[in-house]
């Protein structure tokens, strides 16, 4: 596959990150993780604030402007022949002398690492299961889509059902998110729920696409409760919204969920409206 780094397209096996990177020494990076529907990013403006205000909170400079990044993510399209992606935008501090740095970050390593999608988009049910030890608690005042990442990925080896997805509670027992992904649950009266930013979970892209557009109440909420929900959904920016089949013993209607139903529609939707413009 071609990549962009660094304002050049090079083939994957041309890009390397040199071994003082602060990204790679001390976790000092960032990301973003969205896709292409016919060559065009999806909620990629969502992607764009959420990128620039983690870059503030960690003292890192990025040396493109997003139109600057929007071509890149045309010419990996193009060059791939591929107008479906799947895109991380991954943004490494850069290199700085040994030791904790104390100042800003003014040359990090940027690159776009992408992998092709399936033509055909269509809604992807998932197990869920609960794991055994807590979140870590976010890096700064807020949930940075960092590179560190120990803590998920402790997770998935935890997983008994190795296909599920596995839930994060807090050490309070009160659900977080998923592994890669928000979390949103309905009741028998048709109420949307998420669990709140304050529990230390990521203000996803599709969690607030979501939000905007449904009536939706924050709430903390534990395992046991969840179980006892009407539907069960996971958002992320790849799949958009899993609904959940199987969690705790029970089963959930998955796709054939009637709240599903209705924001999967609008889902696809959203997505025409965007690839039209």
């Amino acid at each position: 596959m071609w990549l962009w780094h660094n304002g050049e397209l090079r083939g994957s096996d041309e890009v390397c990150i040199p071994v003082s990177d602060h990204g790679f020494l001390y976790g000092m990076g960032l990301f973003e993780t969205f896709r292409t529907f016919d060559g065009k990013p999806f909620l990629f403006d969502a992607h764009w604030e959420r990128l620039t205000d983690s870059l503030d909170a960690l003292w890192i400079d990025l040396p493109y402007r997003k139109r600057d990044i929007e071509q890149a993510i045309q010419d990996v399209v193009r060059q791939n022949d591929a107008p479906n992606l799947y895109i991380r935008l991954n943004v490494s501090a850069g290199v700085a002398p040994l030791g904790l740095h104390d100042g800003r970050y003014g040359r990090p390593n940027v690159t776009l690492l992408v992998k092709p999608l399936a033509e055909a988009f269509a809604p992807v049910e998932k197990r869920l299961e609960a794991l055994p030890f807590p979140r870590s608690r976010p890096e700064a005042a807020f949930r940075l889509k960092s590179h560190h990442y120990m803590n998920n990925i402790l997770g998935k080896r935890a997983l008994i059902d190795r296909e599920a997805e596995g839930l994060f509670a807090d050490e309070s027992g009160s659900v977080v998110e998923g592994l890669v992904s928000n979390v949103f649950w309905t009741e028998r009266d048709g109420r949307l729920f998420t669990t709140p930013l304050s529990s230390g979970a990521l203000a996803g892209v599709t969690r607030k696409w979501v939000m905007e557009t449904f009536d939706v109440s924050e709430r903390a909420v534990t395992f046991e409760e969840l179980a006892e929900a009407e539907e069960i959904w996971l958002t992320n920016s790849i799949q958009q919204i899993a609904p959940v089949t199987d969690f705790s013993g029970r089963r959930f209607p998955g796709k054939e969920g009637a709240r599903f139903t209705e924001v999967w529609q609008r889902v696809l939707k959203t997505i025409e409206k965007e690839s039209a413009t």
